[in-house]
């Protein structure tokens, strides 16, 4: 069984600021799935911080640390249900932050039905205290030198940071 993580939502950032909300989701489903793909999905519109590879890099270097073995980050270009079907995935796992996560999600969620029914999507919602967590908010405090601690994973909190600072 496979289950499919897209983390492309906040890009902007790089690594993606909802890593802590698929940190946990993890964590919650650790033992009920084989094997974990993580589409790191690109947008042409937007201009991340960290290329696709080093987001990648980045995302199995925390789930690494959280003791998530068996998460296998990928980039792809292209549509989150055409990354699933290609790995055999019986399902995508969204996180939830508040409503318009919720919102947009169900739309894409129509919209991958219609393209691919037979792959499910499964919502999780976000612990209360992770529901803020944007990438606007994480890059616009770490450029200006303030602490991001618990906004993304400890294990990459300073190669943010720095990435950050520098910019």
């Amino acid at each position: 069984k496979v289950e499919i993580y897209p983390a492309y939502q906040h890009e902007d950032l790089g690594i993606n600021s909802e890593e802590p909300l698929y940190i946990e989701i993890k964590k919650r489903l650790d033992g009920q799935t084989l094997d974990d793909y993580v589409a790191v999905l690109t947008n042409p519109n937007k201009k991340p911080v960290f290329t696709a590879d080093e987001r990648c890099g980045l995302l199995m270097e925390a789930s690494r640390a959280e003791g998530l073995n068996n998460v296998c980050a990928e980039a792809y270009s292209g549509l989150a249900v055409d990354f699933a079907r290609q790995k055999g995935a019986a399902a995508i796992i969204r996180g939830i932050r508040n409503g318009s996560d919720l919102e947009y999600e169900r739309s894409m969620e129509g919209a991958n039905k219609f393209l691919r029914p037979d792959i499910e999507t499964v919502y999780l919602l976000a612990r209360p205290e992770l529901e803020f967590i944007s990438s606007s908010a994480v890059k616009e405090m770490a450029s200006y030198g303030k602490d991001i601690d618990g906004l993304v994973p400890d294990a990459i909190k300073n190669k943010i940071a720095e990435r950050l600072i520098k910019r």
